[in-house]
């Protein structure tokens, strides 16, 4: 049973994977691998599944291939979870077409950034997502992330977007703890908010009165990202700053191996522990790089301290 929007309101929440695509060796989809690790994160209590986001390499997809993505885990996950795809496109029209498409195969929302490539307006933004929410009856999530889209959604443009009935959700990406603090006073009480740059700032997200976070981490370690927000729901930021400290060695990683390659190795990087720990994803799209033999062990080391690496 798809969710209605006042539903999927009350369910964006918890641990949200941002989920990988996983590749076979021609670069063409693993169809079975990403039914396989739908099932691993269900099983290890995920909240929500979010394939075809950012990390999932959805512009790296043709449609078809962004369509089929789509529908498998929908199908895997059986309505278990509420699974809220990226449907997002440099473009409205394409952007819609696959909101549509979401929607007819069950959906329980779409998740979408602004326009990216062409830098839109605040009005361009507006028309864009109101666009999309005309086209379909599901929830939406506002995808706040100026790192790809090159523009960051605020307060005011947030609180207009919040008056459209289906948007229901942000997963904000601004990794900016005053701008998400403004966002949450001005439309908190309407939307539900994310924290997006998964559990860097999620404590801090968590004890602002944020209900979730968005993980890629949890694609190889669902359940460190399913603890976290179990320890926030409880109020325990002592137990869950302690988490924090487990895992920080691999977000130092992250930012390590970014700055040396200078640019992002964010996928790569969950990517190569997944392919360590035996789980489907490897290889990423290029223009995506591999990891180095040494930077390899690197992170083998780190998921040793992570516990997640015997």
């Amino acid at each position: 049973m798809v969710l209605s929007p006042e539903e999927l309101r009350e369910r964006y929440i918890g641990a949200q994977v941002v989920m990988v695509t996983p590749f076979k060796e021609d670069y063409s989809i693993d169809e079975e691998g990403l039914r396989r690790n739908t099932r691993f994160l269900l099983e290890n209590g995920v909240h929500v599944l979010q394939p075809c986001g950012s990390t999932g390499e959805f512009w790296s997809l043709t449609p078809e291939e962004h369509k089929r993505v789509i529908k498998i885990v929908i199908e895997e996950a059986g309505g278990r979870v509420p699974v809220v795809p990226g449907t997002s496109h440099s473009g409205t029209k394409m952007t819609v077409e696959l909101s549509r498409y979401a929607e007819e195969i069950g959906a329980d929302g779409v998740m979408i950034v602004p326009p990216y490539y062409e830098k839109p307006t605040p009005e361009g933004i507006y028309q864009h997502y109101k666009a999309v929410a005309e086209a379909i009856k599901i929830g939406i999530v506002v995808y706040n992330n100026p790192w790809t889209s090159k523009v960051t959604i605020g307060p005011e443009l947030m609180e207009r977007l919040a008056e459209i009935p289906n948007i229901v959700a942000v997963k904000e990406t601004t990794g900016d703890m005053a701008m998400a603090l403004r966002l949450l006073e001005k439309t908190g009480y309407r939307l539900t908010y994310s924290m997006g740059t998964g559990e860097i700032l999620a404590p801090y997200f968590y004890m602002s009165g944020a209900k979730g976070h968005v993980t890629g981490l949890g694609n190889f370690a669902p359940r460190i990202a399913v603890e976290m927000y179990e320890l926030a729901m409880r109020r325990e930021w002592t137990g869950m700053m302690e988490l924090h400290k487990r895992i920080f060695p691999y977000l130092e990683l992250n930012e390590r191996l970014s700055e040396r390659h200078g640019g992002s190795m964010y996928i790569t990087l969950i990517k190569e522990a997944m392919r360590i720990l035996g789980l489907p994803g490897w290889p990423p799209r290029k223009p995506l790089i591999t990891l180095k033999e040494k930077e390899r062990e690197e992170l083998r080391e780190v998921l040793k301290k992570m516990d997640v690496l015997k």
